[in-house]
């Protein structure tokens, strides 16, 4: 197998935990991947993540590896992140008038 130097972005389509695999839909199509090449650390891989990795030619198909998360900086990821900060801060407001 032979890996490709550049670095791929896009979304994780699809994946199945009980056979530890799935696919990440790019511009070029969709490239399968294995859980065994998602980082350990940061839990199985959620649809629409957006993530980062290399590409090794498989058979005739290609393969992700060294697949890296990548945060959504895009507006309605940034709108969601503050929505779900104030929540917690009226949250803890509450909490503290209640007693």
């Amino acid at each position: 197998m032979k890996e490709k130097d550049e670095l791929h972005q896009g979304k994780v389509k699809q994946y199945d935990p009980a056979k530890g695999f799935g696919f990440i839909g790019t511009i070029e199509g969709d490239v399968f991947f294995h859980i065994s090449d998602f980082p350990a650390d940061s839990g199985e891989p959620k649809r629409n993540e957006r993530v980062k990795f290399a590409v090794v030619e498989n058979g005739d198909k290609f393969k992700a590896v060294r697949i890296q998360r990548v945060e959504d900086t895009s507006a309605k990821a940034k709108k969601s992140k503050i929505s779900s900060h104030n929540k917690s801060i009226t949250s803890a407001l509450l909490n503290n008038l209640r007693g």
